[in-house]
């Protein structure tokens, strides 16, 4: 009996990390739709929504929200789909397309950058909200303490798998719903803003909205929506039907570009005011100086506006995402290892995922927001858009049959796809020559990668289905 249990425990902790999930442990769209829409409302993707339509204003914000749902969705749609077919997470599906098996080490480094990029951001941020709540001092025993109970809590709620993950994105995200319109209704009153105020304001960054303002949005928002391209794929490899994948794609997009984009820019615009004078009373700041910062510190809003109820939100939200964050980044960090030559357990690497988090924010990533953005939106496009083309042209064009797969190591023609186009795109952007790198990236995917796998870099190609564990280093 001690051996039954150790065995399904062990099961639960793997979670299918390597292999197909089976037909009996699928689930529908609104099981599964839970988890990309919790891991996106956060604080973290509230400051995007309120630096976008601060930007650009409410309106252009959510036209650029708009664009970001339609292409997420698409991109949601296309990768999840191979994803339910094969049943493999994200990363672990590049081993079959784009990538190889050993050059999915690759993809799973871009997801990581991703992943634990969020895991530490959002970290950072709740960090700052709890002393700022308590009205603390940061030294290095509130560091360990602080970080220590959330690194704690994110690896003991992630470690026994999808199904505890999503009972707990399913209540954490209807209570983060229901404080976060109580918050933005209460902190209106107060302010006596009408709802046509609020919902039309205009670029807080500038006088007016020009072209170069609304790219800036989308370009704000381009990367969370790739990011949530490979998340929605995580989830979709549960999904029984073609349906199940599209709402879980369009679910977890318009929370993010729709629902959270309209809150974060909101509770940015109601509590701005009252934010910057607190940091003028209190620390001394000018005005311009603290206009500067807030936006930085999106938790202060929250408990500004609305005390304890907003520190509860704020738990809420960044909470559940990071359960979630670290679940998706274990999933990763397993690819890695075992295209390495290393099979642990996914639980080990929930653990490591914590911890590569925590330097991350020793080398204070929060003052590397707006050029991780950009380089995330790229990596995650191309990452989704060669394992896109690979599936649905690229074999059906070199007439490979359904039931065979690609025996290399190495798919040569996707690594260099995916270095090309990324230092291309964001050259260009760079040099102000074209300012949208991923429609950049996603362009020169859909050429190199064709043009590389036709002629320069072949297939080897096998005649019958390799076993799921033949794929596994």
């Amino acid at each position: 009996m001690m051996e039954l249990h150790a065995s399904e425990l062990k099961t639960k902790m793997d979670d299918h990390a390597l292999e197909s999930v089976p037909e009996n442990e699928r689930k529908s769209w609104i099981q599964l739709a839970n988890n990309p829409m919790g891991v996106c409302s956060t604080l973290l993707i509230m400051l995007f929504g309120a630096l976008a339509t601060f930007t650009a204003g409410l309106l252009w914000g959510l036209v650029a929200g708009v664009i970001c749902l339609i292409v997420g969705t698409i991109f949601g749609t296309l990768l999840g789909n191979i994803a339910r077919k094969e049943g493999l997470s994200s990363t672990v599906l590049t081993r079959l397309y784009g990538f190889g098996v050993k050059g999915s080490a690759v993809s799973s480094l871009v997801f990581c950058f991703m992943i634990l990029g969020m895991l530490a951001l959002e970290n950072a941020l709740l960090y700052h909200g709890v002393l700022f709540f308590f009205n603390m001092e940061s030294t290095l025993f509130s560091v360990i303490l602080i970080y220590g109970i959330f690194t704690l809590c994110w690896v003991l709620f992630s470690i026994f798998g999808i199904n505890v993950v999503y009972r707990i994105a399913s209540v954490f995200t209807i209570g983060f719903l229901i404080l976060l319109v109580y918050i933005i209704v209460d902190a209106a009153a107060l302010g006596n803003n009408s709802a046509g105020d609020l919902l039309s304001f205009g670029p807080q960054f500038s006088e007016s909205t020009g072209v170069m303002e609304f790219i800036g949005a989308v370009n704000i928002l381009i990367g969370a929506t790739g990011a949530m391209t490979l998340v929605s794929a995580d989830s979709s490899r549960y999904a029984r039907t073609k349906k199940d994948v599209f709402m879980i794609a369009f679910c977890g997009n318009l929370m993010q570009s729709i629902i959270i984009l309209i809150a974060g820019g909101v509770v940015a615009y109601v509590g701005m005011d009252a934010v910057v004078q607190y940091y003028v009373a209190n620390a001394g700041m000018t005005v311009d100086q603290a206009r500067g910062i807030v936006l930085n510190d999106m938790a202060s809003f929250f408990i500004i506006l609305s005390g304890a109820v907003g520190f509860i939100l704020m738990f809420l939200a960044n909470g559940k995402a990071q359960i979630l964050n670290t679940y998706s980044g274990s999933l990763a960090l397993t690819n890695l290892f075992s295209a390495l030559g290393w099979k642990g357990n996914r639980a080990i690497f929930v653990v490591l995922a914590n911890f590569l988090a925590l330097i991350m924010i020793y080398f204070n990533i929060l003052s590397l927001v707006e050029s991780w953005l950009d380089a995330l939106g790229v990596l995650t496009t191309c990452m989704a858009t060669i394992v896109i083309v690979d599936y649905y042209f690229v074999r059906k064009k070199m007439a490979v049959e359904s039931n065979s797969s690609y025996s290399e190591n190495f798919n040569i023609a996707g690594i260099l796809t995916l270095i090309i186009s990324t230092v291309t795109s964001l050259t260009l952007s760079t040099a102000n020559i074209f300012p949208i790198p991923f429609v950049a990236a996603t362009v020169l995917c859909l050429v190199i990668y064709p043009a590389l796998r036709f002629y320069v870099f072949k297939p080897n190609l096998i005649t019958e289905q390799l076993p799921k564990e033949d794929l596994q280093v």
